[in-house]
This record gives C-alpha cells, structure tokens and sequence, in this order.
C-alpha cells in the first residue's frame, strides 16, 4: 500500500498512516498541499502506540459485537479514522465536514488495497 493509493480513495482524506499490528510504521504521510494540525512526533505515536492499543482494547467486544469495522474519533478540527487490516492497521484522518454514512466506504476501499 501506497499514500498515494489511500489519497486517491477521498478527496477530504487529509493523512495517512499505516503501521504493522506491532506498531512498526510503514508510512505516515500528509496530502500534499495541506498543513497538518499536529506534529509529527504525535502522529507517530498515533501508529506506533495509541490505534495499536485502542484496536486491541475493542477487538475485546468481538465476541460479543461482531467484526470491528473502524474506530472514529471526532475532534473539533478533524476526524480521526482507525481501520483494523488483516496483519496491520491504517489510520486516517479526514476534514471535519466529510459526512459520516462516508466512513464505511473509506474503510472498505481501504480494505480492499490490503494484500497482507
């Protein structure tokens, strides 16, 4: 997987970061053109600890809710989308205003760039 392949999904796609189920980055990219609301430090920790943990900790309901399909976490500036992979994870965030019947398809076009 590519950046460039998770930008071409959605226009209001803002960044993209995609890391290993161990939390080793394979990529954590802006879209070109736009400035990012955080530092590059905190959007490393993003992938390399936090979705990793925030996966983990829901896979727990599994059991009980089903497959998880993603984890949104809306703040005032952006939305931030966490999509568990096969052996991975992609997190994503996109524009405040991309409408949330939205989310499913990003994630399933997402999915269905995961050859792992």
């Amino acid at each position: 997987m590519k950046p460039e392949e998770i930008f071409a999904i959605h226009p209001k796609i803002r960044w993209a970061g995609w890391a290993t189920r161990r939390g080793q980055v394979q990529f954590a990219q802006m879209r070109e053109g736009l400035e990012s609301y955080t530092p590059d430090a905190n959007d490393r920790a993003t992938l390399e600890i936090r979705a990793q943990y925030l996966i983990e900790t829901v896979e727990q309901e599994c059991v009980w809710g089903g497959t998880l399909d993603h984890i949104t976490i809306a703040f005032e500036k952006y939305v931030e989308i966490v999509i568990p992979l096969k052996t991975s994870y992609m997190a994503i965030t996109v524009e405040k205003d991309l409408e949330p019947e939205a989310y499913s398809t990003v994630c399933r076009a997402i999915r269905a760039l995961d050859k792992s």
